[in-house]
């Protein structure tokens, strides 16, 4: 009996184990109560089939296919096009499956018990052929799935959790990128400046000039927006106020590169370019370029000499040591030179290295090959007087000894164009030979022909080229025209062209094949090669261009770089050189527009940074570079509004330094008061022109030019924004109204100290006092406004002003006039105003009959005087005529 109860609960256990898959499926059950629930489940089963006879035993796996099939076709929708495809067995098509038909069909799958059963009318036959083993580790198999379906479910939690964190990831960073933008668009929008062409269209610039321009408090807050300069930066800036040298030169060099980690390695090499072409003259920066080449070839020589494993080298090696062990790594011999060849390539080497006096005693190192070479004295000679030419100092490269001077001359014998052609026409001539006397007597030459000829090399051969055609002088036509040419030349090519090709030679490159962008970090996808013959060729204006467009990372670089050759005197004189040069590709019209901007580089540069940063910057600027880029720094972004940078004023008008004054008392050089005075009343004025007033009435008082603030405030009080409630209630009005008040309490107290004019100051209070009455009324005020009203004497309704003015001499009166005139335009609001006024005192009784009626009789005769050049609206003329009628 108890093994028939056990029979007829295994299709309910299958089911039910079924079942709790289908449920974890759905995540709606307990997963350890559940798998406990399953474990026992089939450890039932596996304890019917041990006790089943061995010939009825059935796989369990195949009874489990079977109930898959009929659980996914009851899951699956019932139509035309779900009956015309099988849904049980393995063929079943995937895509006729909803998401639940297929999630049960990969954890059924998984359910593979190894274990056999005792056979029913719904097994199936035996899948696979399971062996009889299998059926004594079912116990095992069971345990491993359900370990295998634990780690099922805590892949999917892990899946699921690293799902939403790339879902907040992305969301977090659609965020970050908006609010970057907002805050980049509202930098911009602020250094823009409105166009004033109507008084509409002034209104709408204060408006948008005062909403560029925060308070104080939210303009402390721009003062301190910015990036962070790097800390490299400030070591350079002090460095470059000393006097320039060459130690100088290296350190600021230094500084620069470890300012840029990517691109260390390469404006290392830009760096030692730069340290040659410090020469007050254009002759002077294409001889360092020359020995830059030089040096360089040298150096890597001895780099391919030095790795060789038989260099045989011992001690100190000379300058003909490394040529002959140059030349057996080369030419992969023991013995070098060994033929005509072999002298002609070590004279070429010579040559490229700058080795003037192995050249000189190379027929004799060379002998006896040399005798094969009958012309290898004159060519070598002639050669070495080149170099001599072109080079500060004898023996570039610090190698081999001899005479100098004079004696140099000597020793390089007399060689002429005559002896060069005899070389021309010899028998012995091989590729080096030939590109030494078309050296010589300035003949193109094919470097395609040249083997591992670089670009280095072509720009050494072209170099000597300009130096020869215009017989050393640079003050000669040819010479420009010369360097004009491989100017051209080298723009003619696209960037790309000078960086190594993969698997073929180096666009710019070494003796040993190696390209001069060696010294490139991983992550840079372009070298500086472009940039490094743009030097070379004493286009430093393209040089600095390319470097800025590169990579933004290379904008400081590029800034130290440009400071360096203004401070040394570089940058004009090769400016002056290639100031006629056009331009090809995408550098046209750079490598050709004259000497550098620098002070629009480091302005630009600066810009970046917080504005307590850009000051430092500014020090290195001459003064009336220094003064246009403080202007511009005060305009900018509501920087002239904030007393950080220019101090504090208080209520009598007293300032106090701010960063600004401070920093121009830090360069000890005088007089900085007067120019701090000087850069306030021009950045104020230029404010003014903007339409930036809150900025104008700042740096204009700082300026000293408090007439000219009077003005400010006047135009300030007449903008139509004070019509428009709308306008009148926004943040940025507000604020403008507040300075407004502010600088008119102070002027108010100062008229004596300030000197103002009396005309200037009676028009100014005149406005104000109309501002305030306008502003009363319209906050439902009447009797404050009709105090002010009264006060100031806004109309002359007594006539006591035409008395006074009767009774005043010439200048006087004219001045009083002067401000009757220029209040005039308000006179009809007023009007309009005071009528309103009358009228809501007449209806609440709160004046006298007869006061009243002598203030409209007042009013009256006023308005008869002025008919000429008043214009009420209807509506004040209706209210009037009520009035009168009391």
């Amino acid at each position: 009996g108890r093994e028939r109860e056990r029979t007829c609960e295994r299709p309910c256990g299958v089911g039910g184990a079924l079942e709790g898959r289908r449920a974890v499926a759905m995540g709606v059950i307990d997963i350890p109560l559940e798998g406990q629930r399953q474990l026992e489940r089939a450890t039932r089963l596996l304890d019917v089939q041990a006790s089943a006879p061995s010939s009825s035993r059935r796989p369990v796996h195949k009874a489990l296919e079977q109930l898959f099939g009929e659980a996914r076709s009851r899951a699956q929708a019932q139509g035309a096009l779900a009956a015309a495809v099988p849904l049980s067995g393995a063929g079943a098509s995937r895509l006729l499956q909803d998401t639940k038909a297929q999630l049960l069909e990969r954890e059924i799958g998984d359910f593979t018990i190894a274990a056999a059963a005792a056979g029913g009318p719904g097994a199936g036959a035996l899948a696979g052929g399971a062996d009889e083993a299998a059926a004594e580790d079912g116990a095992e198999g069971v345990a491993e799935f359900f370990g295998l379906r634990r780690e099922r479910v805590l892949l999917n939690i892990v899946e699921e959790a690293h799902r939403d964190a790339m879902r907040s990831f992305e969301r977090h960073s659609v965020e970050k990128i908006q609010s970057d933008w907002e805050a980049s668009k509202a930098k911009i929008l602020a250094s823009l400046n409105p166009h004033r062409s109507a008084p509409a269209a002034a209104a709408a610039a204060v408006v948008a000039a005062a909403g560029a321009s925060p308070s104080t408090r939210q303009a402390g807050a721009a003062l301190g927006a910015g990036a962070e300069a790097p800390p490299q930066d400030a070591a350079i800036v002090s460095a470059l106020r000393q006097p320039m040298s060459q130690a100088l030169v290296l350190r600021v060099g230094q500084l620069s590169c470890e300012s840029c980690p990517a691109y260390r390695g390469e404006l290392m090499e830009c760096w030692g370019i730069v340290s040659h072409l410090l020469e007050p003259t254009p002759r002077g920066a294409l001889c360092g370029a020359l020995r830059y080449l030089q040096a360089r070839y040298a150096e890597e020589l001895k780099s391919v000499v030095y790795r060789a494993s038989d260099a045989r080298l011992g001690g100190v090696p000379d300058a003909w040591s490394l040529v002959a062990a140059f030349g057996r790594v080369k030419f992969e011999t023991a013995a070098f030179p060994s033929s005509p060849a072999h002298v002609w390539y070590a004279a070429y080497v010579a040559a490229r290295a700058g080795f003037a006096h192995l050249l000189l005693e190379l027929p004799d190192r060379a002998a006896p090959l040399s005798d094969q070479c009958p012309m290898l004295r004159n060519v070598c000679g002639l050669v070495a007087r080149r170099l001599q030419a072109t080079s500060a100092s004898v023996g570039a490269g610090g190698l081999g000894g001899g005479t100098s001077g004079g004696g140099f001359a000597a020793a390089a014998g007399d060689g002429g164009r005559a002896d060069l052609l005899r070389a021309d026409l010899s028998e012995d001539s091989g590729i080096f030979h030939d590109v030494l006397v078309a050296l010589l007597l300035g003949r193109p030459f094919a470097f395609g022909r040249l083997p591992e000829g670089t670009v280095e090399d072509w720009l050494w051969f072209r170099l000597h080229a300009v130096h020869i055609a215009s017989g050393d002088n640079d003050q000669v036509a040819e010479f420009g025209q010369q360097l004009d040419a491989l100017q051209q030349q080298a723009l003619a090519l696209p960037p790309s062209h000078y960086d190594p090709s993969p698997g073929g030679p180096a666009g710019v490159g070494s003796p040993g094949g190696g390209g001069m962008g060696s010294g490139a970090g991983g992550c840079v996808t372009q070298t500086l090669n472009f940039v490094k013959v743009l030097l070379l060729t004493s286009q430093l204006n393209g040089a600095i261009q390319q470097m800025r467009s590169q990579d933004r990372a290379l904008r400081g670089p590029a800034v130290h770089m440009a400071l360096v050759l203004r401070a040394a005197g570089a940058a004009g004189a090769c400016g002056a050189v290639v100031g006629g040069a056009g331009a090809g590709g995408d550098m046209e019209g750079e490598a050709g527009a004259g000497a550098l901007d620098v002070a629009g580089l480091l302005c630009d540069y600066a810009s970046q940074f917080k504005c307590g940063h850009q000051l430092q910057y500014f020090k290195l600027l001459d003064l009336g570079d220094r003064v246009r880029a403080l202007q511009q720094l005060l305009l900018d972004g509501g920087v002239g509004t904030n007393e950080e940078l220019l101090g504090h004023i208080d209520g009598n008008g007293r300032h106090r330094s701010g960063l600004l004054e401070q920093s121009l008392q830090a360069d000890g050089a005088g007089g900085e008061q007067a120019e701090f005075v000087d850069l306030c009343a021009r950045a104020g004025r230029a404010a003014l022109e903007g339409g930036q007033y809150r900025e104008a009435l700042r740096l204009l008082h700082l300026g000293r030019c408090h007439n000219e603030v009077l003005q400010v405030l006047c135009r300030c009080l007449r903008l139509p924004i004070w019509r428009d409630p709308a306008a009148a209630s926004a943040e940025a009005a507000n604020q403008l109204g507040q300075d407004v008040q502010r600088f008119f309490t102070i002027y108010e107290r100062n008229l004596d100290r300030y000197a103002l004019a009396s005309a200037a100051w009676g028009v100014a209070r005149g406005l104000f006092a109309a501002r305030m009455f306008h502003a009363l009324c319209e906050r439902g005020q009447p009797e404050a406004a009709l105090d002010v009203f009264d006060r100031e004497r806004l109309l002359p309704l007594d006539g006591a002003a035409e008395q006074a003015r009767s009774r005043q001499d010439g200048p006087a009166a004219a001045a009083a006039a002067e401000v009757e005139g220029e209040l005039a335009g308000e006179y009809p609001r007023i009007v309009a105003n005071y009528v309103q006024i009358l009228r809501h005192a007449a209806s609440q009784g709160a004046v006298a009959s007869a006061a009243l009626q002598s203030r409209v009789r007042q009013l009256q005769t006023f308005l008869a005087v002025h008919a000429h050049r008043l214009v009420l609206d209807q509506e004040t003329t209706a209210s009037l005529a009520s009035l009168t009628l009391c």
